[in-house]
């Protein structure tokens, strides 16, 4: 069931009804009851994963609860004369017990994503090794349909696991409620990825119906399917047709160019419109979401822009993996190395160095089951890492030219430069491979069409967007633009239009509707539902 169509309207109207009709404390079940009838039009066998997943997570959760409980209650029973090395060796054996727990049900969490989403890469990885030696080992080649949601659920449930084993929080005791919070159906196409502690606790309460809420929640759907219907699926027959696997090497620098800018928006549009759809959904249900992006193309560096795109993957990956990355023995190892040697200044940026090459490395391997996503995710690392080597260079090579960084040109160009270095990595994700994304990129270098860019030969019409459709393309894009300068301002844009008069806050919403069923891309030619990070 796609977030796009007429049928979610009215699940999600329907779902919405007997969600404020029954009884408060029978929400969570209404919800729950949601979320795996919409996960069943995704394919009956694929339900059989996500139960897998929380079942494990969720007894994994239960016995390092008990663990913990039990040793309160051992701590409680000790004798006041017990010495303290008494109360560390019972801590000691308490949180190996809890990681026994924690590091098991997290592989078995992991296993399932590896296996599903990455065993069959693996094999035709393995194959292709064995056939350079001459060796025709066929490997078989399992066929898994990747459930939906798979990447986004996963980590969810590791992070709960990870956190219970922390004691960040208790574990939760009722499964119907901890089922919920995996398959909640507004996150489980593509996100965001959720925390227990903010959205598993808002769905376990119950939920008044408010008429902001659900004003609000409407309206950020409204600008979701503006994004993706107007926006990135009328970019998206331009970026098929570009990067097409068999037209391609037809096409010259310029046209790769613009390919990259019409993928830059589809991609930002189809993710980010996605996501508004889905806030806008559990807003209307009394469930605050996360917020997944912060106007990421406004970013003046390439870290900063990783902090704005995703921003609940990022987050995943900074608490979970680069803290404890940075933190640990073999990183302080090399860098303790470093620092006996005299090196201080090495010795600093070990850690700032090697952890973004591990974390997307990661990031790389999380969005897809290929070279080209790997080489996307070192290319991100390589940036990051190179810009916090060479700050204190680019520091005295900034004052030294007496540049003033606090001007308005200064900010454009390093977003214009941050924008453009990110374009490469947006064709090594979108290439049909490596080799192409490679040709592509060189030919951006050196072969400039002039005829191309300045539109003298028509061409730009004959790459799957008419002059009528970039007409509207154009204008959906400078209302973007407007909107979002307007909201890195600092404008809250829903809450300014609730203070307008009634008749021209309906106007505005009557003008966006109709905008979005007139203009909204619904053809045979491209498939509305499916979104990009799905497959994710």
């Amino acid at each position: 069931m796609a977030y796009t169509s007429f049928g979610f309207l009215g699940f999600l109207v329907l779902v919405a009804a007997v969600y404020y009709i029954v009884p408060k404390r029978f929400q969570w079940a209404v919800l729950l009851a949601a979320s795996y009838v919409f996960y069943l039009f995704s394919g009956v066998a694929q339900i059989a994963f996500i139960v897998g997943t929380t079942l494990i997570t969720y007894l994994a959760g239960r016995l390092m609860q008990s663990i913990r409980d039990d040793y309160k209650s051992q701590l409680a029973k000790l004798p006041k004369e017990a010495g303290k090395e008494v109360k560390q060796e019972l801590k000691k054996k308490v949180n190996n017990k809890i990681r026994r727990v924690q590091f098991g049900s997290v592989i078995l969490d992991l296993l399932i994503l590896v296996v599903v989403k990455y065993l069959n890469f693996a094999l035709q990885n393995i194959n292709t090794i064995f056939n350079l030696f001459h060796y025709d080992a066929k490997l078989p080649l399992i066929n898994i349909i990747v459930p939906l949601g798979i990447s986004f659920y996963t980590f969810m449930s590791m992070g709960y696991l990870i956190d219970v084993g922390r004691g960040r929080y208790e574990a939760e005791k009722h499964l119907g409620k901890f089922a919920l919070f995996v398959s909640f159906f507004p996150t489980i196409v593509q996100g965001p990825i959720n925390r227990y502690d903010d959205v598993g606790k808002q769905l376990g309460q119950e939920h008044k119906f408010d008429y902001n809420n659900f004003k609000f929640g409407a309206q950020l759907m409204l600008w979701g399917f503006f994004k993706k219907m107007v926006i990135a699926d009328r970019a998206f027959p331009a970026v098929s047709t570009i990067f097409s696997a068999d037209k391609y090497l037809e096409y010259n620098g310029s046209i790769y160019f613009f390919g990259m800018l019409m993928y830059a928006l589809q991609i930002y549009c189809d993710f980010s419109g996605g996501i508004d759809i889905a806030r806008g959904a559990a807003q209307m249900l009394g469930i605050n979401l996360p917020q997944n992006f912060e106007r990421p193309y406004f970013s003046m560096s390439v870290a900063e822009y990783w902090r704005r795109w995703h921003i609940t993957l990022g987050a995943w990956m900074r608490e979970y993996v680069f803290f404890p990355v940075m933190l640990s023995k073999p990183v302080t190892k090399i860098s303790k190395f470093f620092r006996q040697k005299g090196k201080k200044q090495i010795a600093k940026l070990v850690p700032s160095v090697i952890t973004p090459f591990i974390v997307f490395f990661l990031i790389g391997v999380w969005h897809g089951a290929s070279w080209k996503y790997i080489a996307f995710g070192l290319y991100n690392a390589t940036i990051v890492a190179s810009s916090v080597a060479l700050a204190p260079v680019f520091k005295k090579l900034i004052e030294k030219l007496k540049i003033n960084t606090d001007t308005f040109s200064w900010r454009v160009f390093c977003i214009v430069r941050t924008f453009l270095v990110l374009g490469v990595s947006k064709i090594l994700v979108k290439a049909p491979d490596l080799t192409a994304a490679l040709h592509m990129v060189k030919s951006i270098f050196t072969q400039v069409d002039f005829d191309f860019i300045f539109g003298f030969d028509g061409r730009i019409f004959e790459l799957g967007i008419d002059q009528k459709n970039m007409f509207v393309l154009f204008v959906a894009v400078i209302v973007l633009f407007t909107v979002s300068v307007l909201q890195e301002t600092g404008l809250k844009l829903r809450e300014s239009l609730a203070k307008q008069n009634i008749a021209f806050r309906w106007a505005i919403y009557l003008i966006a509707l109709i905008v979005v069923l007139v203009f909204g891309i619904y053809g045979p030619m491209y498939d509305a539902a499916d979104f990009i990070y799905q497959a994710y």
